[in-house]
């Protein structure tokens, strides 16, 4: 049995936006490095499940006689966890990189 929890709103996420992130400061990356950070806390802020919803799901998952083999825990099920599953991967990684505004489309 597989549990995959997506976003859940917990105090790591201020520690995240904490984070050190200086040694990209020189690279290529930085721009993107911070859009990720900032897109990653406030997505979890806004749109993150409360812990006790992932614990709840642990809870089914080890209580019943017949459990699934996967229990996904996202928050917005049908954007973060259906829909990416069917459409092309290159199209998934387009439209996140745009969501996070990583390009200029």
């Amino acid at each position: 049995m597989i549990i995959e929890p997506g976003t859940v709103n917990t105090a790591m996420y201020d520690k995240g936006e904490k984070e050190d992130l200086s040694e990209f400061k020189q690279t290529e990356y930085w721009e993107a490095v911070q859009k990720f950070q900032k897109f990653i806390v406030t997505e979890a802020r806004n749109n993150g499940l409360p812990p006790e919803r992932l614990g709840e799901a642990v809870h089914v998952a080890l209580s019943t006689a017949k459990p699934k083999a996967r229990y996904a825990v996202v928050p917005q099920r049908f954007k973060n966890w259906t829909l990416p599953r069917l459409l092309p991967a290159r199209m998934v990684d387009a439209a996140v990189a745009k969501q996070m505004k990583l390009t200029k489309l």
